[in-house]
């Protein structure tokens, strides 16, 4: 690669920090008490390993991990991790990932507080999602391979503060989080920018910094209450109302209403869970006419019933 294009990579990676939101999920240890090996894929987070202590493998040729390293796993990538090496057996054909199994079967939890590394075993974990500018989940639009990073003191402290933190449950826990998350992103992506093969997917990402993009995605946000048509959308991209829905799905691999639904849902859960208003008042809030068709498509969506998250009487991540 160039330098030029270098250059550009590393100039789109700034540009995309800024825009990004991100959540912590879960941070917890886990002490390994048997021997794993999955094969597994990360469909609704992307996650984070440090490897804290003991013999790690991954990848079909199961190659060994170093001590005090990480596993960074985008969202969406299928991969092979365990205490290996399988010896004479194909990773490919053991059993897919189970996050209940793992849990129950293979780990334990322990606290973060003492020194969890005393355990032969112990790795620590994060899990949170992603989002560029409030509105796509970013690593997916990368394609990036689930990659390994060598030790970093500044990374394992974060980990570790992040695992406290969860842990604690004190006042100001979500500020917290937040913050130790993009120090723990902007390394990520320091390592991402050292790493010429890991940038080449950056540089096809031109796309998501189209002005026209941009400002259809904000004006959404800020008017998910009002009437979001074609037409409407189309006057903000300057674009015709016969291509805005073409030119939204060309850039994001997604309808224009499709998402305009699922960031009224997204938004419809936060009002529910924050404020006393009805579920006919939280539809009309997120612009949905009719509330026994918003509680089918929150129903769809989300698998729960929106009173019970009113209520309190479920819990979504």
């Amino acid at each position: 690669m160039g330098q030029e294009g270098s250059l550009e990579a590393t100039s789109l990676l700034s540009e995309f920090i800024k825009s990004l939101e991100a959540k912590i999920k879960s941070a917890e240890y886990r002490e390994i008490k048997a021997p794993f090996f999955f094969n597994f894929k990360t469909e609704y987070s992307d996650g984070l390993i440090c490897l804290n202590k003991g013999n790690y493998y991954h990848g079909k040729e199961q190659v060994r991990m170093q001590e005090g390293s990480f596993y960074f796993i985008p969202r969406g990538q299928r991969v092979n991790f365990g205490t290996g090496p399988m010896s004479g057996k194909d990773p490919q054909q053991e059993e897919v990932w189970s996050k209940e199994r793992f849990d129950e079967d293979f780990t334990n939890t322990i606290s973060a507080k003492g020194n969890p590394e005393e355990k032969p075993a112990v790795i620590s974990f994060i899990s949170f999602d992603t989002i560029l500018y409030n509105a796509f989940p970013f690593f997916p639009l990368l394609d990036l391979p689930a990659f390994s990073i060598p030790p970093d003191p500044e990374l394992a402290h974060l980990m570790r503060e992040m695992c406290l933190e969860f842990e604690e449950r004190r006042l100001g826990r979500e500020v917290i989080l937040s913050n130790y998350l993009q120090e723990a992103l902007v390394l990520l992506f320091r390592y991402i920018d050292r790493r010429p093969e890991l940038k080449k997917p950056i540089e096809k990402l031109h796309y998501l910094t189209d002005v026209r993009l941009i400002n259809i995605v904000k004006f959404i946000d800020e008017n998910l209450d009002k009437e979001l048509s074609n037409a409407t959308i189309a006057k903000i991209a300057h674009v015709s109302d016969d291509y805005v829905g073409q030119f939204f799905k060309s850039l994001t691999g997604r309808t224009l209403q499709d998402y305009i639904e699922n960031q009224r849902l997204d938004r419809a859960i936060l009002l529910l869970k924050t404020i006393p208003s009805s579920v006919q008042e939280v539809a009309a809030m997120v612009g949905f006419k009719d509330a026994a068709y918003f509680s089918r498509r929150f129903r769809m969506r989300f698998k729960v019933n929106a009173n019970a998250v009113r209520q309190g009487k479920a819990q979504l991540m």
